[in-house]
C-alpha cells in the first residue's frame, strides 16, 4: 500500500477549489451571490482537506503498524534461522554419534543375556578315595559373577562358586573293618559315601570379547580352590536279625581337607531360537565339568559331570 504525499494532498485541494469556483463564476455579476458562493465553496474546500489530511493519518499509522509487524516477523525469522544454525551441528554431532550408540546398546544386551547369578545341578561319576569303588555323584551349587573384562579382567570375567556335592560309592568286598580285622567276620561288603564342600574361583572365557562372535555362547573355565571332604566308610551289620535295628550299619566318619581345581565349559541355550519360550532359553545353561580333588593326607581322585542351571 502506497501512502498520500502532500502533493497529491494538494493536487487534490487544488481540484477541489476549481471545482468549487465554478458556481461563483456562473453567479454572474451579483456580489453578494459570489461571495456567499465563495464562502460555501471555501467551508466544503477545508472540510474535504481536514478529511483528507485525517485519512493521511490513519493510513500513516496503518503503514507504521505494517511495518512494526514485518520488523517483528524479521525478527522472528532472523531468530529461527539462528537456531535451526545452532541446531545443525549437534545433529550432525548426533549423526557421528549413532554407531558408537549403536554399538553400546549391542553392549548392553549383551550384558542382560549374560546373566551374574546362577543356581544349577551337577550330576555324573566319581570317584572314591582309599581305592574304593567309585559311583553316582550330584551336586548342588550357587555361582556369581565376582568382576568382568570392564575390571580389567583379560577376554573374559571371574566368578565365585559354592558347590556342595555327594558320592553315592558302590558295594565291594573287603576286610578293612575291625570285625574282619579281629577275625569275627570274613570280608564284608561294604562302600563308601562322601559329603564335600568346595568353594572355588573360576575363569570364564568369552569368545565374543575376542572377536569370536559366533562362539558367543559357549565358555570354557578353569576353576580353583579349597574343599572340605567328610568321607563315610560302612560298618558290618551289628545288631541280628530279630533285634530292633536289625540290618543298620554303622559309619566310620574320616573328616579331610584338601582342594580341588578342574576345567569345564557352560553353553547358553540363548542360541536356540524358540519364541514361545526364549525368556526362559535366554536363562539357561548346559556344560560339562572335570574336577580333581585331592586330601591333605594324599588320597585323590577325579569326577565327570555335566550341569543345568539356571540365572537371572
Amino acid at each position: 500500500m502506497h501512502r498520500p504525499t502532500k502533493l497529491t494532498v494538494l493536487a487534490m485541494g487544488l481540484a477541489i477549489s476549481l471545482a468549487a469556483a465554478r458556481p461563483t463564476m456562473a453567479a454572474g455579476d451579483d456580489p453578494a451571490r459570489g461571495a456567499k458562493a465563495k464562502r460555501v465553496a471555501q467551508q466544503e474546500l477545508q472540510l474535504k482537506i481536514d478529511q483528507l489530511v485525517e485519512q493521511n493519518r490513519a493510513l500513516q499509522t496503518q503503514n507504521r503498524a505494517i511495518q512494526d509487524q514485518l520488523n517483528t516477523q524479521k525478527q522472528e525469522i532472523d531468530t529461527l534461522m539462528h537456531q535451526m544454525q545452532a541446531t545443525a551441528q549437534p545433529v550432525a554431532t548426533l549423526q557421528q554419534q549413532v554407531p558408537q550408540m549403536q554399538q553400546e546398546l549391542s553392549d548392553v544386551a549383551k550384558k542382560q543375556r549374560s546373566v551374574p547369578l546362577e543356581v544349577g545341578f551337577r550330576t555324573g561319576w566319581s570317584e572314591s578315595p582309599y581305592g574304593m569303588p567309585g559311583g553316582f555323584y550330584y551336586a548342588a551349587f550357587l555361582n556369581h559373577r565376582l568382576l568382568s573384562h570392564e575390571d580389567g579382567i583379560p577376554g573374559g570375567f571371574l566368578s565365585g562358586e559354592m558347590l556342595v556335592g555327594w558320592t553315592q560309592g558302590n558295594h565291594t568286598n573287603t576286610t578293612a573293618n575291625l570285625a574282619s580285622e579281629l577275625g569275627l567276620v570274613p570280608g564284608v561288603s561294604t562302600w563308601m559315601y562322601t559329603l564335600s564342600l568346595q568353594p572355588t574361583v573360576q575363569y570364564h572365557l568369552e569368545p565374543a570379547l575376542l572377536g569370536l562372535e559366533s562362539l558367543a555362547a559357549f565358555k570354557p573355565y578353569a576353576l580353583a580352590g579349597p574343599a572340605m571332604y567328610i568321607n563315610l566308610l560302612s560298618t558290618p551289620v551289628v545288631a541280628g536279625k530279630h533285634n530292633s535295628g536289625a540290618g543298620y550299619r554303622h559309619y566310620d566318619a574320616d573328616p579331610q581337607g584338601g582342594g580341588v581345581y578342574g576345567l569345564g565349559f557352560e553353553l547358553g541355550l540363548s542360541a536356540l531360537k524358540v519364541p514361545s519360550i526364549q525368556r526362559l532359553l535366554d536363562k539357561s545353561f548346559v556344560g560339562g565339568e572335570w574336577r580333581f580333588n585331592e586330601y591333605g593326607n594324599g588320597q585323590g581322585y577325579s569326577q565327570y559331570t555335566g550341569s543345568l542351571s539356571f540365572g537371572w
